[in-house]
């Protein structure tokens, strides 16, 4: 079975991002695996293995960490008591 460990975590949201209320941080806690998986499925849909990448030097651990910030920040900022 492959890798399924978040490439962040709430700490890198709070150092990159902003401080998160108790509530966004279980939600980011809840995203940063689906997050992660996400990305590493676009990844082999191209033919490339992010873990693997970064196991050899290829995809640098910072340039996934910030990715990975990004995109759960995005979705932490997009309102669900509308939805």
């Amino acid at each position: 079975m492959s890798n399924t460990t978040p490439f962040a975590t709430v700490a890198d949201i709070e150092r990159l991002a902003r401080p998160l209320t108790q509530a966004e941080q279980t939600r980011a806690a809840e995203l940063l695996p689906v997050v992660s998986d996400e990305l590493r499925q676009e990844a082999i849909n191209r033919g490339y293995s992010l873990d693997q990448m970064l196991d050899d030097g290829t995809l640098l651990e910072n340039a996934i960490i910030g990715v990975t910030v990004d995109i759960t920040m995005r979705v932490l900022r997009t309102s669900t008591t509308d939805e």
